[in-house]
Order: structure tokens, then C-alpha cells, then sequence
């Protein structure tokens, strides 16, 4: 048996892996995010607001915002209700909305937001 091999695709045909010989088991992607790695994330971005508001630059009101949609993302974690991943999801994209004027904290957010559709996949 031959060990050349050829990609033959041709009209706008797309590739996603294109694999000579496998021996074992084969992967297609990243590992599974871990809910601990978002629970990290979560402390993060916690962490952050509380320095925020504490500086004067994020008002406690909209903490509170943030902290009301955040109590979605802790009620999927523990697992009360449905877990309902597309409830958690939202909340962290209403997150991401509401701190989108603060930098800091909506990169944060938006690494929170990232890690979290890896979740429950």
C-alpha cells in the first residue's frame, strides 16, 4: 500500500480533515470545556466588577444587573432546574450587553461567554 495520498476535492468542496493513515483513536477538536473552568471564569469576572465598583467605575446598579443574569449561570452549574444551557446562555450574552461600554470587563465577559458554549457539548 501506497503512502502518498491525494486531495482530490475539487468546486468549491470544503476539507475539514483530511487524514492519510489512522492508527488508534482519532479527535476532531479540543477537549470538553469543564464547568470548573468556567466557575474559574465566573470568579474572574466577579472579581473584576467588585474592583470596578469599587474604583467608581461600574455603578452597583449595574452590578446588580450583571449579578441577576450571572444567578442563571450559577443555577446551570449546580444543576437546579432543567439546566437549561440555552438559559445560560443568553444570561451570559445579556452579560456581555451590559458591561459592552467597560473594556475590561466585557472582554471578560466575553471569555465567560466563550468558555461556556463548550460547556454540556
Amino acid at each position: 500500500m501506497s503512502d502518498r495520498y491525494m486531495n482530490v476535492a475539487k468546486d468549491n468542496a470544503r476539507v475539514g480533515v483530511q487524514i492519510g493513515k489512522a492508527v488508534g483513536g482519532v479527535t476532531v477538536g479540543g477537549a470538553p470545556v469543564k464547568e470548573d473552568e468556567l466557575r474559574n471564569r465566573l470568579a474572574e469576572l466577579r472579581s473584576a466588577m467588585r474592583r470596578s465598583v469599587e474604583s467608581g467605575k461600574l455603578g452597583p446598579d449595574r452590578c446588580e444587573e450583571v449579578e441577576s443574569e450571572l444567578s442563571e449561570v450559577d443555577a446551570y452549574i449546580e444543576g437546579l432546574g432543567s439546566r437549561q444551557r440555552g438559559t445560560m446562555l443568553t444570561a451570559l450574552k445579556k452579560v456581555k450587553g451590559l458591561l459592552g461600554d467597560f473594556g475590561d470587563l466585557a472582554s471578560i465577559a466575553a471569555v465567560v461567554l466563550a468558555v461556556a458554549q463548550g460547556v454540556g457539548q
